[in-house]
């Protein structure tokens, strides 16, 4: 069976892409971890979503992972390699992309549309714009691990990689699919392997993804996702076709907005929220102490609410990594790896703990959905649907708790009720399954 293999340097964005082709009637699943990849028992699978978690590591590291993905895949009926890159151009995207380049046939292209219309991303004049801002002008600036100081996507390519880089500007886009096909061999021909193509709707990535498939081109997308599923749908023929009903949170994110939505949600419902101290998540001696007791409390309120949850999210809790990396003499990532790893022992601690009375998950922060996952002993996540952009429905595949339904969603998501409106899905789905076990829900 032909495959799209996505390429994604965390595990938001690998569910995200994936769920733009489940919505078009594919099959899709995420790894997280290819050790537990077997071709013939995931042959049913039209899209393989992988995270190599990568984002905030060396290039030279990120560039290894992507590598020995494709090489894993190369040699398989791959109708696709897709690079999803992230939707504000943080990560080692140059060295990613050039990692399937340099893997594949020398002839082939890879057509960067930074563009997601649905998440008020547009890309006009080479600029990304977010919701209208520059990029460069947006909170990703500040980043603590991954900041980006150019809005200018050729600009940041051409920092990163070594190679000649093309760029398709609106006017020719708006022109339609033929003018935007002339644009790309013309390109192509003059020596350009990697091309970045403005796009402010949804219609202008369709034709662009049109254009690359009449220009009869070998190529690989590098978008945040919605270029690579409208190039998946002209290039594959769409297919034919008791747990409790409670919900855990886990919230890993600490950003301002994630806990904006978190306030709206306590007053939309009624969760017991467990407010982790993720300093002593760094302390040997108070790490074990801290986990059991939060699973205490989580367990002890589970049978008074229908919504539970731990996070590291208070007024007096916003941490600052790179002081406590230097204070501990690690780096930011270990910082955040200790901090994902203790709310995934709390995470399974519950789940062990409830009596089944929890039906699904709902985990924010990509850190700590991969950790959760791990925790788990999860092989992969299996897409089922988008709750809102960025934002996943899905099971989770594998490990002890096989088949439990699971929503991830990054930390910089959505509006202030997107955690509301994830609930409010999630009840819908366990709702449903509760009341009749069978069929696909």
């Amino acid at each position: 069976m032909s495959k799209i293999i996505i390429i994604a340097d965390d595990l938001t964005g690998a569910n995200a892409t994936g769920v733009l082709l489940v919505q078009q009637g594919f099959k899709a699943a995420t790894f997280i971890n290819l050790d537990k990849y077997k071709s013939m028992q995931n042959d049913d699978y039209d899209i393989l979503s992988i995270n190599t978690d990568s984002r905030a590591i060396k290039k030279e590291e990120a560039y290894k992972r992507v590598k020995s993905i494709v090489e894993l895949f190369k040699d398989e009926d791959v109708k696709l390699f897709a690079k999803r890159i992230d939707s504000t151009l943080r990560g080692n995207i140059g060295a990613e992309i050039s990692a399937i380049l340099d893997n594949v046939k020398d002839d082939t292209y890879a057509i960067v549309v930074p563009s997601f219309p649905a998440s008020g991303r547009a890309c006009v004049g080479g600029y990304l714009m977010v919701h209208q801002v520059p990029l460069e002008k947006t909170a990703v600036a500040t980043d603590p691990k991954t900041p980006v100081f150019t809005s200018k996507v050729v600009s940041l390519l051409e920092e990163q990689m070594q190679e000649k880089i093309g760029f398709i500007e609106l006017d020719t886009v708006l022109k339609g699919s033929d003018s935007i096909k002339d644009s790309i061999l013309s390109q192509t021909g003059k020596g350009c392997r990697i091309i970045v193509v403005d796009a402010t709707t949804n219609d202008d990535i369709i034709n662009i993804a049109k254009a690359v498939k009449d220009t009869g081109l070998k190529v690989i997308s590098a978008d945040p996702g919605p270029f690579t599923a409208a190039l998946s749908a002209e290039l594959l023929d769409l297919p034919k076709e008791g747990r409790g009903k409670k919900v855990l949170l886990t919230i890993g994110s600490v950003s301002r907005l994630t806990k904006k939505q978190l306030d709206e949600f306590k007053l939309e419902y009624r969760p017991f929220i467990a407010e982790i101290n993720a300093s002593r998540l760094l302390n040997e001696e108070t790490r074990e102490k801290e986990i059991n007791e939060a699973v205490d409390k989580l367990i002890s309120n589970l049978s008074k609410f229908e919504v539970i949850g731990a996070t590291t999210l208070s007024e007096e809790n916003i941490l600052d990594l790179s002081l406590i990396a230097k204070e501990l003499k690690i780096s930011e990532d270990e910082v955040s790896q200790q901090i994902s790893g203790g709310l995934a022992e709390i995470t399974v601690k519950t789940l062990e703990k409830s009596n089944s009375l929890l039906g699904g998950l709902y985990i924010s922060g990509g850190d700590v959905t991969v950790a959760v996952c791990n925790a788990l002993g999860a092989a992969a996540i299996e897409v089922k649907d988008e709750v809102l952009p960025l934002a996943v429905y899905g099971r989770i595949i594998g490990g002890t708790y096989n088949n439990i339904p699971v929503i991830t969603k990054g930390g910089l998501v959505g509006d202030e009720k997107a955690i509301i409106k994830c609930i409010n899905y999630m009840f819908t789905k366990l709702s449903n399954d509760y009341n009749a076990k069978k069929g696909r829900v």
